[in-house]
């Protein structure tokens, strides 16, 4: 695929890399749309700055939501806008190929190739996120023992054992960074009677969420009383912020041991010298390595740069389609 463009559309951010390695696009997965005819004002960046002061006649949308397409004619134009920057970069008419998560139907992945093409996409191939961040991440997915994904996104944590090219195992979780930054919002209304936004969840998590608790640390967080509506302060310590995390977590890892368990032995015995690589923005939680290395019982690497790793790996597979 020549002249081509890797896409990751995510929920919480789209990243677009040209066949060469120049990343061309990684901002908040955000429309801005006219209430009523839905017509595109703005996107990623500049969308994420109207929260807020946006007027009465924007609304502003996420076209991605639980890993799925959300508004198909948004959608159109979102695919529209990716490719008029793509051409702004100098590439036109380009080949595209779209990481997406090993969940996505024929239905889903038939209106993303439509998409594409009514934006002037010459063709759309497909590609599994997880396979995507392995060879992002460099592994010889191709070689004829086990390698290791596990892939946590904003919505979905995509996991599978590969060999010789292809799936042996695989799960597909409907949890991710932001089902975290969910449990973090619960246990603020819960326990407080707090209530706070998505933006002060994440940095609640960010600041001291842990998939694994080691000495204690504390943090303010502001919110509003959920019966008078007025401002309040409460402190949550790291314990308590694991606490409501650890559910979520649980079935994460359960998944990716239920994959190395359902793997033939010889390729589950692979992973005790390879052992797993985590890649997504999710993957960098404090401790969630540590975690997923002692219930896997195989070593743990976080992959370079783990936000890019699907976009980096689709950016290869085209480079590898040009020669």
């Amino acid at each position: 695929m020549s002249n081509g463009i890797a896409v990751d559309l995510g929920r919480a951010r789209t990243r677009v890399m040209s066949s060469s390695g120049e990343l061309l696009v990684d901002e908040p997965t955000v429309a801005a749309a006219e209430i009523g005819s839905e017509r595109l004002v703005a996107f990623g960046a500049s969308a994420a700055e109207m929260r807020g002061r946006a007027a009465g006649e924007v609304a502003l949308v996420r076209p991605v939501r639980d890993g799925k397409l959300h508004d198909l004619h948004l959608t159109d134009q979102v695919c529209a806008e990716l490719l008029s920057r793509a051409k702004r970069a100098g590439i036109h008419r380009p080949d595209v190929l779209c990481c997406v998560p090993a969940a996505a139907t024929s239905v889903q992945r038939r209106a993303l190739e439509r998409s594409f093409k009514q934006a002037g996409a010459r063709r759309t191939e497909f590609l599994d996120h997880a396979t995507a961040c392995g060879i992002g991440a460099q592994l010889r997915l191709e070689e004829p023992v086990a390698s290791m994904i596990v892939d946590m996104g904003a919505s979905t944590t995509d996991i599978a054992v590969i060999a010789l090219g292809g799936v042996v195992t695989e799960a597909s979780v409907p949890l991710g960074g932001e089902s975290l930054d969910d449990d973090i919002r619960q246990l603020c209304e819960r326990s407080f009677d707090l209530l706070v936004d998505a933006a002060t969840a994440e940095a609640v998590k960010v600041s001291i969420g842990t998939a694994w608790p080691t000495e204690e640390e504390k943090v303010e967080v502001h919110g509003r009383d959920s019966a008078t509506g007025e401002p309040r302060v409460v402190v949550l310590s790291r314990g308590e912020v694991a606490t409501a995390m650890a559910e979520s977590i649980d079935a994460i890892v359960g998944a990716a041991v239920r994959c190395i368990t359902d793997a033939p032995p010889d390729l589950a015995n692979d992973l005790l010298s390879r052992g797993l690589h985590l890649a997504g923005r999710g993957g960098l939680l404090d401790g969630y390595d540590r975690r997923l290395a002692t219930s896997a019982g195989i070593p743990v690497h976080i992959v370079d740069d783990p936000g890019r790793a699907a976009v980096r790996g689709g950016a290869r597979c085209l480079a590898l389609f040009r020669r």
